[in-house]
């Protein structure tokens, strides 16, 4: 009897260390978090309206950073960069021609127009003073006096403004005048360029390297500025978001190794590296189990991922180890 016993003792321990063991080798040690794998990703969207050309990327295709993806067909853009290069080429020429000053075809006519005006006026001053004497003489009206005296204003008046308008002629163009076309010239280098930039905008290129993840327009398709033709995700920028209480964050720091574990290679144990901690604190995610669990507050926490295979795809579940 006391055999049986002492044997039904040691089958109890026996039973007893196998199940310890069990748990214990089961255990890891340290802080265990889940989240799922994310990429850096972005949309491909035009700047401009209008109806897309050239697209030939499909989804899973690499793409690289400044690879064009397709075009907007936008022919009235076109003709208003020709109408503002016209426009410019104008402005140009007609402040050169003011910078110029007169011509020496002008300066002769202005000159020819004062030599004219002098001639007649002095003509007019002479028929003047000439009625004048034979008015006083009795000789003539005071009506024909009137009209020589009209004669010569008219003549003294015309060269007046003959020699004014030489004046002009000699002197120039004004330099506000000058400074008003200069600023005209800049302003339609100015339209010129933001022509040049819609026009650019119709071209459509990768922000950055990657693979094609969704494609959501085809060629012939009007297309909106802000919509996305397609997104691009970087697969060599992954990393695991995991949300730990702040009686763990003393425990982790920036910079600090940790070991990643993928449902989809459980015999792989992926290097990752902590890039960021939150600094603010929210509630758990609505993934957490119970009800508890997503009344506690906690931090973010970003764990970079070493994906230089590229087999990480997003969405993946993971498990990050902090030791």
């Amino acid at each position: 009897m006391n055999k049986k016993i002492v044997v039904g003792i040691i089958i109890l321990l026996l039973l007893a260390v196998g199940t310890g063991y069990k748990l214990y080798a089961g255990r890891t040690h340290g802080i265990t978090a889940t989240g799922t794998v994310e990429i850096t990703h972005a949309d491909i969207m035009p700047k401009v309206n209008g109806y897309i050309t050239n697209l030939t990327v499909k989804a899973g295709d690499p793409v690289t950073a400044g690879q064009i993806i397709a075009k907007v067909d936008r022919p009235d853009l076109s003709a208003q960069l020709l109408r503002d290069e016209a426009a410019l080429v104008k402005a140009k020429v007609q402040l050169t021609d003011l910078e110029k000053g007169p011509r020496r075809q002008e300066i002769g006519d202005a000159d020819a127009a004062v030599s004219s005006a002098q001639s007649v006026f002095e003509k007019a001053k002479a028929d003047f003073y000439r009625y004048q004497s034979l008015h006083d003489s009795g000789c003539i009206s005071t009506q024909q006096l009137d009209a020589a005296k009209s004669a010569y204003d008219v003549a003294y008046n015309s060269l007046f403004a003959a020699q004014a308008k030489r004046s002009l002629v000699n002197e120039g163009n004004r330099s506000d005048v000058i400074e008003a076309q200069r600023l005209e010239v800049e302003r339609s280098k100015a339209i010129v360029d933001a022509s040049k930039t819609q026009l650019t905008d119709t071209v459509i290129t990768s922000p950055l390297n990657g693979i094609i993840l969704s494609k959501n327009y085809e060629n012939g398709e009007y297309i909106a500025p802000g919509s996305a033709i397609a997104t691009i995700g970087d697969m060599s920028d992954a990393w695991v978001k995991v949300y730990l209480s702040s009686t763990q964050l003393g425990l982790i720091s920036v910079g600090q190794s940790v070991d990643v574990k993928i449902d989809s290679f459980p015999d792989k144990v992926f290097a990752g590296i902590i890039k960021e901690i939150s600094d603010k604190a929210e509630y758990t995610p609505r993934q957490s189990i119970t009800d508890r669990e997503r009344a506690n507050l906690v931090f973010a926490v970003k764990v970079k991922l070493d994906n230089s295979e590229g087999i990480l795809k997003p969405g993946m579940p993971a498990d990050v180890v902090i030791k």
